[in-house]
């Protein structure tokens, strides 16, 4: 112990007398081990550890499963769901969800809250407890049982001002009186049922607990203690087996997959970007630790006389190799210590670039920090990091071949051991290849980023605003009601200055409401199998619609004031559906069967242009047809509104135009189409810009490693640089001798690099149509990049070498 502090005491003695070279080194590494760290955190709160409950590896999601085709769909019946409820013995609990849109209206003007329909036993399936009040009880999940709510802390602060005397208080939702029971603790949040406000009981009506047609419950369940996922998988496979064969029409070839509530909500949350992240920091990490190995071989070959000296006075090299492995462990522990500063800087630009809106999607928003694990983290990061690239640089440096000839070199330029040389070749050489592959699959990545924010949604989200509205179920009460009053709105938003188009439909692109799907069948076409009817998004919107979002009709015609609910129902396509209903055909005048409230028979009168309804990464084209509002009233309707006007004077007289019809109606925020686009891309926006810099910075580091080396060759070759033009050596000819080494490390370098990036690049399986991960396009323009950064750095190095005066040079001869 008492020489390994004595080791310590020199080691900081020696760092200190080199201000300059230690500061280098401890911002370099601080740059990698900071940038690690706080992605790290992310990683551990979103996929190591994202489940904020009690005994969260027994929670599953169930899935209903396509034993035919493979696919799997997260909802259910909730018929099925109680199949599964009763007769499930592997489980604790099996709950249900779906989310909703609630209207709070009193205590302040009318609201539109996202929320929440939950089986009574959700919070305790979790093993969640509100910090006022209670949870749900059996009672409460009846249908006809008295209205109970539980509110969100942050609906509980605003609205309600913090009130502890809330639990108790009637507040009304829907148009009806609720008794507040609860009120859960911040953060809590199921991310899976997106933002909640409110959570109401399921209550299930007898009608739905008989459809097994519609699939809109969501389920999660936990495992009894002991129970393998295995086991419980197998039980509730036996029971939708049964179901199968006591329900033919609905339940044929439908089976169940249940996957782990961790895994779920880390597919959500983007594991697979923010993995390939963390890939990447972690080169970034490499490519500064490497970058440190080559200085300190360099620092150590600069000492080689006074490691001779210490030799000669009897150290051994064991002794050696501490002493200097001691040092740049400190060096790493001290960059580890200066990256925690950098880790806390990039942690809160990464949740201050989180839309508002967006963090309610994050589970665990907010508890994102450095905390015990991730401190240990940095710790072991910079002690193994130190000793395995300190290791490499103590060996070499502490082989003293001729102690002899380093005493007699009273310069103490000494030269170095071959092998030092070819360890540094080896370090750039490394670091070139890891800049490859930071650099390749961060071009991919922002590539596809731009490439699906920019490709055609098929619609003009430009100038277009966004007002979406449910209608209280006990106000309005009839289909002819939610007309009367939707078309009122209308009426009176199209009176408002400046408007150039006022349309509406139920499920805006990208909105909340988005998307619906039902089955449908072609008439006069052969029955399908049982359990194999293919499903299309569905959308209610009036004419006015498509020449609001300007999307353009193929074929056909548009709906009209004379498609009313007193006429053959009609129906308008997109051309993927066309595409796969009638391949060689003329959709127009055909007929489709589907079942919306009741069995209908629509006829096709248009084919619309495909539209983008969602943001995922890897979107494909969905089949989807539209009906006339006229004949298909809905209480839930988007009023889309396109105007050059003032957005925030446009959207203050869209309210006013609502509640002009009802002052009670409560209105979601009125916003750009645009901004609400924009929230979908949040977050592969921020990892795009992230891996943006964190390339550029692997790409600094290893362009500082080349001419690193380089400088240091020109140093150690001085005096034959020096004779070399003594003899006459042209400036070019020692340029290309300089330049020429330093593109031949760079070359094996970005060969390598390549072979790296084609393998890496098979992560990036989110990568939209015509993004390919292998683009030749990105891979030979990083390689010129690359190639043009290592000429950048051998070249200031290669000027100093042309400018080396013989005399000087050979002087030390």
């Amino acid at each position: 112990m008492g020489t390994l502090m004595q080791d310590i005491r020199f080691a900081i003695r020696m760092l200190l007398k080199n201000p300059g070279f230690t500061t280098v080194v401890v911002l370099t590494l601080a740059l990698g081990i900071g940038a690690n760290t706080a992605i790290f955190s992310y990683v551990n709160a979103w996929i190591i550890n994202p489940l904020p409950y009690p005994n969260g590896e027994r929670l599953i999601v169930m899935e209903a499963l396509d034993t035919k085709t493979g696919m799997t769909q997260q909802q259910s019946t909730a018929a099925d769901f109680r199949d599964f409820q009763i007769q499930s013995k592997d489980f604790e609990e099996l709950a249900a969800w779906a989310p909703r849109s609630f209207n709070l209206a009193g205590d302040g003007p009318p609201e539109r809250a996202e929320g929440t329909r939950v089986s009574w036993n959700f919070f305790q399936t979790l093993g969640a407890k509100p910090f006022l009040g209670r949870a749900f009880l059996p009672s409460d999940d009846v249908a006809g049982a008295g209205h109970v709510v539980i509110l969100s802390r942050g609906l509980w602060e605003t609205r309600f001002a913090g009130d502890p005397q809330v639990v108790g208080r009637k507040i009304k939702v829907n148009g009806e009186s609720y008794e507040v029971v609860g009120v859960m603790p911040a953060n809590f949040q199921l991310s899976l049922a997106g933002r909640a406000n409110l959570w109401t009981p399921l209550a299930l009506s007898q009608k739905e607990l008989d459809d097994r047609r519609n699939s809109w419950l969501d389920t999660l369940g936990r495992r009894k203690q002991g129970v393998p996922m295995a086991s419980a998988q197998a039980e509730l496979s036996a029971i939708a087996a049964q179901l199968e064969k006591a329900y033919p029409k609905t339940n044929t070839h439908s089976g169940v997959l249940l996957q782990s509530l961790k895994d779920a909500i880390g597919q959500e949350a983007g594991n697979q970007p923010v993995m390939i992240l963390f890939w990447i920091v972690g080169f970034v990490l490499l490519i500064a630790c490497a970058n440190v190995a080559n200085l300190m071989l360099a620092h150590a070959t600069g000492r080689a006389r006074e490691l001779a000296i210490r030799s000669a006075l009897g150290a051994g090299r064991s002794r050696l190799i501490r002493q200097l492995l001691t040092e740049t462990v400190m060096v790493f522990i001290a960059g580890g210590a200066v990256g925690v500063f950098f880790a806390y800087w990039c942690l809160g630009w990464i949740e201050a670039a989180i839309p508002a809106r967006s963090r309610g999607y994050l589970l665990n928003y907010g508890k994102v920090a450095l905390d015990l694990r991730t401190l240990a983290y940095v710790f072991c990061i910079a002690l193994f990091a130190g000793i395995i690239f300190g290791l490499a640089p103590a060996l070499s440096s502490s082989k003293l071949d001729d102690v002899n000839s380093m005493l007699k070199d009273a310069t103490g330029r000494a030269t170095g051991n071959r092998s030092g040389a070819r360890l540094r070749s080896i370090f750039v050489v490394a670091e070139v290849a890891l800049a490859v592959v930071i650099v390749v699959c961060s071009a991919l990545m922002i590539r596809s980023f731009v490439g699906i924010t920019r490709a055609n949604p098929g619609f003009q989200q430009q100038n277009v605003l966004v007002a979406e509205l449910t209608l209280p179920a006990t106000k309005y009460k009839s289909p002819a009601k939610f007309k009367a009053f939707y078309d009122q709105v209308l009426e009176r938003v199209r009176a408002l200055p400046q408007m150039t188009a006022v349309g509406a439909d139920q499920q805006v692109p990208f909105g909340d409401n988005c998307c619906s799907i039902l089955q449908v069948t072609v008439v006069g076409r052969p029955a399908q199998d049982p359990g194999q009817v293919p499903g299309a998004q569905y959308s209610i919107v009036t004419p006015e619609y498509f020449d609001t979002m300007q999307i353009s009709l193929a074929k056909g015609r548009n709906f009209s004031d004379a498609d009313g609910p007193t006429t053959m129902p009609v129906v308008i396509i997109n051309q993927e559906m066309a595409r796969q209903f009638w391949p060689h055909a003329d959709p127009i005048g055909q007929k489709l069967h589907f079942h919306a409230d009741e069995d209908v028979d629509a006829t096709i009168i248009g084919v619309a242009g495909n539209v983008k309804m969602h943001g995922a990464m890897n979107y494909h084209v969905e089949r989807e047809m539209y009906v006339a509002f006229a004949q298909f009233p809905s209480r839930e309707m988007g009023i889309v509104v396109r105007s050059a006007a003032d957005r925030t004077t446009l959207a203050s007289a869209i309210r006013s135009a609502i509640w002009s019809v009802d002052s009670e109606q409560p209105v979601s925020v009125v916003r750009p189409l645009e901004a609400i686009m924009a929230e979908h891309y949040t977050g592969y926006g921020i990892i795009s810009q992230l891996m943006g810099y964190f390339s550029l910075l692997g790409l600094f580091l290893g362009a500082i490693g080349i001419y690193g080396v380089m400088a240091f060759m020109v140093a150690q070759r001085t005096s034959e640089i020096g004779i070399r033009i003594a003899l006459g050596a042209q400036p070019s000819q020692i340029l290309r001798l300089v330049v020429g080494r330093g593109l031949w490390l760079a070359g094996i370098g970005i060969a390598l690099g390549i072979v790296g990036a084609l393998a890496m690049s098979r992560l990036l399986v989110f990568m939209p149509a015509g993004i390919s991960p292998h683009d030749p396009l990105t891979f030979a323009g990083v390689a010129v990049l690359i190639a043009a950064v290592s000429l950048a750095a051998c070249y200031i190095p290669a000027r100093r070498a042309m400018r080396i005066d013989p005399l000087a040079a050979v002087r030390y001869e």
